[in-house]
């Protein structure tokens, strides 16, 4: 890899930790921020403001790729969005009531949707390497996350939590001029020139479908222990704070520790690696809901995040090779995620009211053999009719290597 390329990567990839760092800053404790900042202690605001949020990602993402896709300039685009941020995050600080900071944390989201063109262009930059620049960018996003909840106890520790918009928006700004260097040689917007332009509208919805379905089970599955993991820890195990903290981060923390295996092995492994990784999750989620010891839920936590740090990479990979507007199709396969994200405590809820909370973990890990059983039907498919993988042939390979 040239030492420009490499530039280019360590410069994205520190994009991608601001972006998730800051995202996730205060989602442990937003109930307790509304409350020091604004008085609110109505539960119900809290779910508005999450749930708000989820759907202008979910709205805008999309729109973003469409953008990009017409304007093929994804990198100027990137730009916009990163001084947008960084002026919504100015808004932010200085918001007076609840009111104002939604309304910042709308525009906020508006430009920030944009974020998703700093994964699409790693990959588009990094051709010959995609699997080891997906789980790059899925080890820096978990990394991200851990010191985040690191983080989140100090900044709301702070007399005026709000002053961290300020902190984050001026970041924004200079990671915007950085970006005017770093990304001034990215190449433009890559269309795939093969028999896709051949391949019907009907095709191409039906592979949008397949991809949205297993992206879709995959992102809820993972999410939806999340909510009540902490709450489950310390009813079963009798936990402290700390400890249900640290426990809740092992996934995470596998992501990263098993980068350098991931982007040895999964080229070679392919699609039975693949299945295995699937397997692990299934096993992995299973296992967490039944009451063992725990060094038992500790091993279980580490299958289940090896699982998902190796299928959450792989799955991308797929999807690229796939892709025939890669901006286009991602920003929609991006959305999807969020609806994942979004829907996944609202099915984690429901489960704990009928059920109870380790039944999530079942449920959770049903979603999985869904996922596992769609992606095994879809492949299957695309290897009997050949005809119909709208592929090019070295994309074909990479698929199943």
């Amino acid at each position: 890899m040239e030492t420009s390329n490499r530039s280019l990567n360590l410069f994205l990839l520190s994009c991608v930790f601001l972006f998730v760092c800051t995202e996730v800053l205060l989602s442990p404790f937003y109930p307790q921020f509304f409350k020091k900042v604004y008085g609110i202690n109505d539960p119900d605001l809290t779910g508005f403001y999450i749930m708000t949020c989820r759907l202008v990602v979910v709205v805008f993402t999309p729109i973003w790729g469409l953008i990009a896709h017409k304007s093929n300039n994804s990198s100027t685009l990137l730009i916009i969005g990163q001084w947008g941020t960084g002026i919504s995050c100015f808004l932010m600080a200085i918001s007076q009531s609840f009111e104002m900071f939604v309304a910042a944390s709308v525009l906020l989201l508006i430009f920030k949707s944009s974020y998703f063109l700093l994964y699409t262009i790693l990959i588009s930059e990094n051709r010959n390497s995609t699997t080891g620049a997906a789980a790059s960018y899925h080890a820096v996003l978990q990394g991200a996350i851990v010191t985040a909840t690191i983080l989140s106890g100090w900044v709301i520790g702070m007399d005026n939590p709000l002053l961290i918009f300020w902190i984050v928006g001026i970041i924004e700004c200079l990671m915007a001029v950085f970006s005017l260097f770093f990304l001034k040689k990215v190449s433009k917007n890559v269309i795939v020139e093969s028999d896709l332009e051949q391949t019907n509208n009907r095709s191409l919805i039906t592979q949008f479908l397949f991809f949205g379905i297993i992206v879709l089970t995959l992102h809820l599955a993972v999410n939806m222990i999340r909510p009540f993991f902490t709450t489950f820890t310390e009813n079963v195990y009798s936990t402290n704070t700390m400890m249900s903290s640290s426990l809740y981060l092992i996934p995470s923390l596998m992501a990263i520790v098993t980068l350098p295996l991931t982007k040895k092995y999964s080229e070679r492994l392919g699609w039975y690696g693949y299945v295995g990784a699937a397997s692990m999750i299934i096993v992995g989620l299973f296992l967490q809901g039944i009451e063992t010891s725990i060094a038992g839920l500790i091993f279980f936590r580490c299958m289940f995040g090896i699982g998902a740090a190796w299928c959450l990479a792989k799955i991308d990979v797929f999807i690229f090779n796939w892709s025939v507007n890669m901006h286009g199709d991602y920003s929609k396969i991006s959305a999807i995620q969020n609806v994942g994200l979004l829907l996944a405590p609202v099915a984690a809820s429901s489960i704990v009211n009928t059920r109870s909370i380790s039944a999530v973990f079942t449920f959770a890990s049903l979603f999985v053999v869904l996922h596992l059983l769609i992606f095994l039907w879809g492949t299957y498919s695309r290897e009997k009719n050949k005809g119909k993988l709208h592929l090019h042939k070295e994309e074909e390979h990479a698929l199943y290597k």
